[in-house]
């Protein structure tokens, strides 16, 4: 029995190795592209305008996030796997502290990121008349500014002195832990339950359900705007709403009269415009999905990885973590660098908008 379970501990831990060995190296080059090119494509003057000038700044902050943030996970890793298993990319107990307080605050940071988008594309859609003053007050900086801040404090515990750098050795393995020390009882108690819970509150579930309610009345007014367009087009031209766009633009052009002809084009380009505009807003809303469902199981591990380190701490002397522990880190970080690499091939696959602007990139 002993020897079948550690042939597959054995297994494991190859996975795991090998995991770690090519599926950084196979993401960081590519989100690094796509967040570079997201980034330059929202820079471009299309995107300057009244109505989508809010929501480039938040998805230009959101590609530079998510780029430190991929960074900062998988330099770590690398060091580890190609370099030597003891080093990491912090070495003294001040590194340790700074590096996991900053990776922390970059990953919760990014939800709201997600959710300044979606509150911006929101009033946008929902309450327009309202967008003008929304932006010139500036009112989203303020609410990232506030969120940015109450972030920090939250992850300042992991600047206590409580927290330290040390090296473990069990049965001839020498691991590296950045983590609550085992002494600091009451502090690793906080750590996994208090920290869990804010996280889980304030991170996941508040970010997640002001996310879906938005996107609800987003898709809401999206599709009633698309009904009375075609309303209003149909009347106008008198064909019936089961036609092609192409049909409209025929019949259009064989009208004589010349103010139909005019009202009617300057309604299809509107018309034109505002669905360019919704696939923009659609596209922005599916990379916060794509975030919120991509991190949550982030947050939740977090929980159960933290309780696992108070019953090891208490019961085991502080043993490594097991190898299905491990695994199952391995697997969740795996969808945080798909997270951070997914706002260049969402808005490109549901966007025409942005597809245009980056072809006008390379011209």
């Amino acid at each position: 029995m002993n020897l079948s379970s550690s042939v597959e501990e054995q297994r494991l831990a190859y996975i795991i190795k090998l995991t770690n060995s090519i599926f950084p190296l196979f993401i960081l080059p590519l989100a690094t592209i796509g967040n570079s090119l997201c980034f330059l494509v929202f820079c471009r003057p299309k995107f300057q305008k009244r109505l989508t000038r809010t929501s480039s700044i938040c998805i230009r902050l959101l590609c530079l996030n998510d780029l430190i943030l991929l960074y900062l996970f998988i330099i770590d890793v690398l060091i580890k796997i190609y370099m030597n298993p003891t080093m990491r990319i912090y070495s003294t107990p001040t590194t340790c502290r700074l590096y996991k307080c900053i990776r922390y605050s970059f990953l919760d940071f990014s939800a709201y990121i997600q959710l300044g988008l979606t509150t911006d594309r929101f009033i946008c859609c929902v309450y327009h008349i309202y967008y003008s003053h929304w932006c010139k007050r500036n009112y989203i900086y303020y609410l990232l500014s506030i969120a940015f801040l109450c972030i920090f404090i939250k992850n300042s515990s992991f600047l206590s002195t409580s927290y330290g750098y040390y090296s473990t050795n069990h049965e001839n393995r020498t691991s590296v832990r950045c983590s609550a020390k085992i002494k600091a009882v009451y502090f690793t108690i906080y750590m996994a339950y208090g920290q869990s819970l804010i996280d889980v509150v304030f991170i996941t579930c508040l970010p997640f359900f002001l996310i879906l309610y938005f996107n609800s009345r987003i898709l809401r007014e999206v599709l009633r705007l698309r009904t009375d367009c075609w309303s209003t087009l149909t009347r106008l031209i008198h064909i019936t709403p089961n036609q092609s766009e192409s049909a409209i633009i025929i019949t259009t052009n064989r009208m004589t009269l010349g103010t139909t002809t005019t009202t009617t084009s300057v309604i299809l380009t509107r018309h034109r415009a505002r669905r360019r505009r919704l696939h923009l807003t659609f596209a922005l809303g599916c990379i916060s999905f794509i975030f919120i469902f991509s991190t949550a199981p982030y947050k939740t591990f977090k929980i159960v990885e933290r309780y696992d380190k108070v019953i090891r701490d208490q019961y085991m002397h502080g043993i490594s973590k097991s190898v299905h522990m491990r695994l199952a880190e391995v697997i969740i970080d795996c969808f945080v660098y798909l997270s951070c690499s997914t706002p260049f091939f969402v808005c490109f696959a549901t966007s025409s908008m942005f597809r245009d602007e980056l072809r006008r990139i390379f011209q």
